[in-house]
């Protein structure tokens, strides 16, 4: 055998390790893409899912959101009443201190009465004592 013919079996026991070599290569590469399209088609799958879930939460953020408005309607109007009872408040208190004052007034006068009662009851005992003394020196 001829140099050259060593040279090619040589050459072509190279080329033909590397074309195994080659195809175990593209193999393991054509598995790694098999499992990355997998991969990413989970991946589609749940980013699809979560949009759907995003879709359905935003409705219920525009219904809360809704609903708060509606409680923001509701507190303006009883914070309105509670003002307004709170004025209403203060003008039954000036009206009960008015009624107060005015009790106590008549209470003075029911006291100035009563003395003046007394005073006159004193007088008619000492009018009944001067009388029963006047029947018995008769």
């Amino acid at each position: 055998m001829s140099i050259y013919d060593q040279q090619l079996t040589a050459l072509e026991k190279d080329v033909t390790a590397m074309k195994q070599d080659i195809v175990y290569k593209l193999d393991d590469t054509n598995s790694a893409v098999t499992i990355l399209k997998g991969v990413m088609g989970t991946l589609a799958q749940d980013v699809k899912a979560m949009k759907g879930e995003m879709k359905i939460m935003e409705s219920q953020m525009k219904t809360m959101e809704s609903q708060m408005k509606t409680m923001d309607l509701r507190l303006e109007g009883i914070d309105a009443r509670l003002a307004t009872m709170g004025e209403s408040q203060i003008e039954q208190g000036q009206a009960i201190k008015d009624i107060k004052r005015r009790l106590d007034g008549q209470d003075k006068k029911l006291d100035g009465q009563d003395k003046k009662l007394d005073d006159q009851g004193k007088k008619l005992d000492d009018i009944l004592a001067l009388l029963k003394g006047g029947r018995d020196n008769g």
